[in-house]
């Protein structure tokens, strides 16, 4: 199949200003948090959202690991990736102490005389827009009363882990986006956050677990796949995050950071010339990239030492 340019391929996809998740132009609204997309930010790059805190620093006297995001976590994104990059994007914003005791549900209190579904959904979307604002704390006040109404409210439980995890109570994000999971097994956004979350507290086990859920819901999400990769990359099993990266590279192929991070785990399993390839491709796509210079010396480098006499790469 005849790979679509940068350029085409952009114009697919808007990044969610609320979350930092890449999605098709097609939606409405953000399969992560819900909120409406906003197309004028399309020509953001999705490595941005998914991993831009730690990228600069990849490289710096030799080759560190790259750091899940997500979602990327977006990931943010995001995901979603952050639903992190990756990355899905999470902002963190200081308010429960992380760690604190958590439970599955909010208690339920007996539901308020008159409130109805019109109510119940109108405070869902007040806190949406109070999360998107920053506004973290009265978003998450809204959607606990959404939840006392409606205990088992799948948007409200995941709408509550996003406010939750950018208060970095990562515990109780956890919790919520597992319920709503577990309401909705198939809803991708919600075991991606799960995951997103999951990396957060490395408990790499479960997040690769949850991605590969993710995967199959929306088998063509790179930042998913990515994010996979990345977890499994962080958890020390770089042949498969090697296979990952391969396979998120197959699904965008004109994002830099993918190539970057491919190289960063070739090398770690001494397959120097291969890695030197994937840099090189990194450079390519970003050449004016901050961190550019640092990978052409490592890149020159590398060379270097594979022309030595009697090194084998």
């Amino acid at each position: 199949m005849e790979h679509e340019t940068e350029s085409e391929f952009s114009e697919r996809y808007v990044v969610c200003r609320a979350c930092g998740a890449r999605i098709k132009a097609s939606r409405d609204r953000c399969l992560r948090c819900l909120q409406p997309l906003h197309v004028d930010e399309s020509t953001l790059p999705v490595w941005k959202s998914l991993k831009t805190s730690d990228r600069a620093g990849m490289i710096a006297g030799g080759i560190a690991a790259v750091v899940v995001v997500a979602f990327a976590f977006v990931l943010y994104t995001t995901h979603e990736n952050v639903d992190t990059v990756a990355r899905p994007a999470s902002t963190n914003v200081a308010a429960a102490k992380p760690g604190s005791p958590t439970e599955v549900q909010p208690t339920v209190t007996p539901q308020p005389v008159g409130i109805g579904d019109a109510e119940v959904a109108a405070t869902r979307r007040d806190a949406g827009a109070a999360l998107t604002s920053g506004d973290v704390p009265r978003s998450r006040e809204q959607f606990e009363e959404v939840l006392r109404a409606k205990p088992d409210d799948p948007e409200a439980l995941n709408g509550l882990g996003l406010a939750l995890e950018r208060a970095n109570d990562i515990n109780g994000a956890i919790a919520r986006f597992k319920r709503a999971a577990e309401l909705v097994p198939d809803k991708w956004s919600y075991r991606f956050n799960l995951a997103h979350a999951e990396g957060r507290l490395n408990q790499w086990d479960q997040a690769i677990a949850d991605y590969r859920e993710a995967i199959k819901l929306s088998p063509e999400d790179y930042p998913t796949q990515y994010n996979l990769a990345l977890a499994l990359h962080k958890k020390g099993d770089e042949q498969a995050a090697i296979v990952e990266y391969q396979k998120a590279i197959a699904l965008a192929p004109g994002e830099p950071s993918f190539y970057l991070s491919l190289g960063v785990s070739l090398e770690r399993v001494g397959r120097m010339a291969d890695a030197v390839k994937a840099y090189q491709q990194y450079l390519e796509l970003a050449p004016d990239a901050d961190d550019a210079s640092r990978v052409k010396e490592h890149v020159d480098v590398l060379v270097s030492d594979t022309q030595k006499p009697g090194r084998v790469s």
